[in-house]
């Protein structure tokens, strides 16, 4: 591609010209100065640990000849550009790595309606139910997010929830090429604080709810930052969808121009007429039953009668969030309800069968906030009791262990605690701040239970035998919770990435228990 074509959108500033940039051709856009090469341009990102220019000398020795920078220096000091390179300066490197990136494939976003859908839970199931929904429509739709990219035909792993802006462009030549229509996307809080998404007009915005979590070193700040660049993706939406049962929604929809659509299980919120004109779909008559041992969700909307496999009132909520989407698409909801009846999500309250009156889940809850909500769900189904698998990964604000913990200590009965992704830390230091939350649960609950300890602690570092344990300690009436790594099949310890799947170890133990029984 002529690089003047590639730079159209982008104001800039010429610093360095090697040679006519009319006449340069691109072959890449990069911003890992390791894939720099002939016919690449650099561009130089500056992220929570390194900068891109401090690798301009590297990106040039492997044969980069164009530049694009946001500062002409550091630490006081002019850069010296090489003769060879021609450099352009912008304002911001990320929102001209991201127009770039959309004119380098040729704006496929023109020809497909994009649903982004931002929340602190939610947004996996949301997702995937959309998207099924529209595919059993008849409608082709690509997905990405936290599961990976679905390209129309097949799935393709990725490491953020929200993949960079040239990934992004990329498989949206992919899924137009294959004819989506449509494309659902998870929208991270990083993702629009990075400008991974910046310049995609989405035609919907569906915000699920909002709690504490990525706040910290290499994450948000504050709450208020974290809250702030959520709001944003409704600023760049034609159509907003809001749950009106979350505090946080008016602060999503404060001084947007978006329509305004909504989603509630308080009938009396839909009776209001929040939003004036707009649409609410609510939820009623919700009912959490046991159904030969396994917990399932009842509700009906608009007079339909709805059976979630997935247990408790949240997945209603992302049922709801679902519903809306086709609401405003104009698809028929009784269809669409079908969808949701068989649908199971990757790692979300992910039923694996273990035995008859025995249930076990699989599920990427992994903060404290997710943890309490799935641990109180499975509690108002009245099992026997609820055996928990857990840990908390490395690198991460310890508070996040503290509440897992704690939430742990309030509402399981067998604890087994476990290696999840310790990454560079001690393990073990990682199991010590978990436990001091449960001995805060402790503490809350010893007057209500006389002093006596309520929950079994065991710390089982190998994670395929803490699951084994689990599994075959279960009794009838029993619900087995594998919580923290959901759809991840990997463990990341010591600096190492290894296989490691859930589903694999409760099926490996499940047959092991099996053939002594």
């Amino acid at each position: 591609m002529n690089l003047q074509s590639l730079l159209c959108g982008t104001d800039y500033v010429v610093l360095q010209e090697n040679a006519p940039f009319e006449r340069i051709e691109v072959e890449n856009i990069v911003c890992d100065s390791k894939k720099a090469g002939h016919g690449c341009v650099f561009v130089c990102i500056r992220g929570a640990k390194h900068d891109g220019h401090d690798y301009i000398e590297e990106a040039w020795m492997r044969g980069t000849e164009v530049l694009i920078v946001e500062k002409t220096g550091r630490h006081g000091h002019l850069f010296d550009f090489p003769s060879g390179l021609t450099v352009f300066l912008v304002r911001d490197t990320r929102e001209a790595y991201a127009q770039m990136a959309a004119n380098y494939f040729g704006h496929p976003v023109e020809d497909l309606k994009v649903i982004g859908i931002t929340g602190t839970k939610g947004k996996t199931s949301v997702a995937v139910m959309v998207q099924k929904m529209l595919e059993n429509q008849g409608i082709r739709a690509g997905l990405i997010g936290t599961l990976g990219i679905f390209d129309g035909e097949e799935w393709i792993f990725t490491k953020n929830t929200t993949p960079d802006a040239f990934t992004i462009q990329e498989y949206f030549a992919k899924m137009k090429d294959k004819g989506c229509k449509y494309v659902v996307m998870e929208v991270s809080s990083q993702g629009m604080k990075q400008k991974r998404v910046y310049g995609i007009p989405f035609f919907i915005g569906v915000f699920t709810n909002l709690g504490e979590d990525h706040v910290g070193p290499g994450e948000h700040t504050s709450f208020n930052e974290y809250r702030y660049y959520k709001s944003r993706l409704f600023k760049v939406c034609r159509v907003g969808i809001g749950n009106l049962d979350d505090i946080q929604t008016g602060y999503m929809f404060r001084r947007t121009r978006c329509e305004k659509y909504g989603y509630t299980c308080q009938m009396e919120k839909k009776e209001a007429g929040i939003y004036g004109d707009s649409h609410i779909l609510c939820g009623e008559n919700i009912q959490l039953l046991m159904e030969d041992g396994i917990p399932v969700t009842h509700f009906t909307v608009k007079g339909i009668s709805v059976c979630l496999q997935q247990p408790g009132r949240f997945n209603v909520y992302n049922a709801l969030a679902a519903l809306s989407v086709m609401e405003c698409l104009k698809l028929p909801l009784d269809c669409c309800v079908k969808t949701l009846e068989t649908v199971f999500v990757n790692g979300r309250m992910e039923r694996i069968f273990c035995k008859k009156n025995i249930a076990c889940y699989i599920d990427y809850a992994h903060n404290g906030m997710s943890l309490r909500q799935v641990l109180q769900t499975l509690r108002l189904y009245n099992p026997s009791r609820i055996i928990l698998v857990f840990g908390c990964g490395g690198g991460r604000a310890k508070i996040r262990r503290l509440e897992m913990g704690e939430a742990a200590g309030m509402y399981a009965d067998k604890i087994i605690l476990t290696n999840d992704n310790p990454r560079d830390e001690e393990p073990n230091k990682i199991i010590q701040d978990i436990q001091e939350g449960i001995g805060k649960a402790r503490e809350t609950t010893k007057e209500a239970t006389d002093g006596k300890t309520q929950n079994q602690v065991e710390v089982i570092m190998d994670r395929p035998m803490a699951v084994a344990k689990a599994i075959q300690s279960a009794r009838p009436g029993d619900i087995v919770l594998i919580a923290g790594k959901g759809h991840e099949t990997y463990q990341e310890a010591g600096g190492r990435r290894y296989y490691m799947d859930d589903h694999e170890l409760v099926r490996n133990a499940i047959a092991c228990r099996k053939n002594y029984e």
